[in-house]
């Protein structure tokens, strides 16, 4: 991405929507995760260092949108702006010395180089000392120094009380997790390409097994296919042969002819996660591996055609159920659904407190459907899917068949 290409645009539509429906007059992240989202700010320090930057979305759109960030960010923004009009920068304080991060010397500057001079220039004069204080400049410029601001910190409250005894910040986290459920058509585009290279990466994964190759190297192997296309290794379940089934230490274990292997490969691409798992066979599986697949499989074609508006979590959960255990399988219970994003594990989610959980379109959801039999081992299968306003469909056409090797 050049100079000058703004980043993606949140769903703002969803957003102000929730916020009045919340009687909120704006949103303020601290989080990187919602920073990130809301503005489209990215950058491993923003991931690295907890709260060094915040986004302000106010609910009345004559007010512009403020991305606040340490002025080291200056050179990210040079080449990625964020798409928010508004820009705050604040300098960090050492040893009692606040100071601009950059300098600039004598030699000519290209064409990025003087995009970040310029920001700079823009930004200089009003630059605060500390996140904090530049939030409340924000707040004051903004004439939200009385609002209701929704943010995911609880602490900002009592952290902004001091100045600003008229503003009312509310822990709202459950609000940004609400806008995020809905992806927009760039967020879907994002995570189309994810899935595509975590199947690609697997693949590879899946082309080195043979008798005697550990589970470490398989997952060795995964996670360079990732280094290589640029993604981020997030974590890689399961197991093979009568370790394939839960979460062990199976690192060392060697592959045999007849073991099944189980893999449920995450990674992140652009902070965006991508979500899958897969049972393969080393050589001819066995007459259990066959009977469980076809059990296992006939409930993943009926849950996931199920998939549409309308309907809920529990729903999914009841029909997967019904189908395994009614197709000999009487021990299935691993069927759950959960949404995917920035988290790995975000609404819609099927647990305590998310019971009944009705699916709309534009969410992105998996269902993982998982056998973990001591004794045996495992049968797995997960897929991510675009709910449409008609029904579903995989972010990636990917068999749903027992891979045999």
């Amino acid at each position: 991405m050049g100079v000058n290409q703004p980043t993606r645009q949140p769903n703002l539509h969803r957003a102000r929507s929730l916020m009045q429906e919340a009687g909120v007059d704006a949103l303020l992240a601290v989080g990187a995760r919602n920073v990130y989202y809301l503005s489209g700010l990215e950058s491993d320090w923003l991931f690295d260092v907890p709260m060094v930057a915040a986004a302000l979305l106010p609910f009345d759109e004559a007010k512009p949108a403020t991305l606040i960030v340490h002025d080291v960010e200056l050179s990210s923004l040079a080449e990625r702006p964020s798409w928010m009009p508004g820009l705050k920068v604040y300098r960090a304080e050492v040893c009692g010395e606040t100071f601009p991060h950059y300098t600039v010397g004598e030699a000519a500057l290209n064409a990025r180089e003087k995009e970040i001079t310029g920001l700079m220039a823009q930004t200089d004069a009003d630059a605060a000392s500390g996140l904090m204080p530049a939030i409340k400049q924000c707040l004051i410029g903004l004439g939200l120094e009385k609002a209701r601001i929704a943010s995911d910190e609880p602490r900002l409250g009592p952290i902004l009380a001091s100045d600003l005894p008229a503003l009312r910040i509310t822990d709202e986290s459950a609000l940004f997790r609400r806008i995020r459920l809905v992806k927009t058509d760039a967020e879907i585009t994002l995570m189309r390409e994810a899935a595509r290279r975590n199947h690609a990466a697997l693949a590879d994964a899946l082309r080195m097994i043979e008798p005697g190759v550990t589970w470490q190297e398989i997952e060795r192997a995964y996670a360079v296919a990732l280094a290589h296309q640029d993604c981020r290794f997030a974590s890689f379940y399961v197991g093979a042969g009568r370790r394939s089934g839960g979460l062990q230490a199976h690192g060392n274990y060697e592959v045999q002819t007849g073991d099944q292997a189980c893999f449920d490969a995450m990674m992140t691409f652009h902070r965006y996660h991508a979500d899958m798992q897969r049972t393969a066979v080393l050589g001819t599986p066995s007459g259990k591996v066959t009977r469980y697949w076809n059990a296992l499989s006939r409930g993943v074609e009926a849950a996931y055609d199920a998939m549409g508006p309308n309907v809920s979590t529990a729903e999914l959960r009841r029909i997967a159920l019904d189908v395994v255990r009614s197709n000999g399988i009487a021990g299935f219970r691993h069927a759950f659904v959960h949404g995917l994003g920035l988290d790995h594990i975000e609404l819609p989610f099927d647990s305590a407190g998310f019971p009944n959980f009705v699916l709309e379109p534009g969410m992105i959801v998996n269902m993982d459907m998982e056998v973990c039999e001591i004794g045996f081992g495992g049968i797995y299968f997960e897929d991510s899917m675009l709910i449409t306003p008609t029904g579903a469909e995989p972010l990636l056409a990917s068999p749903w068949t027992l891979i045999q090797l």
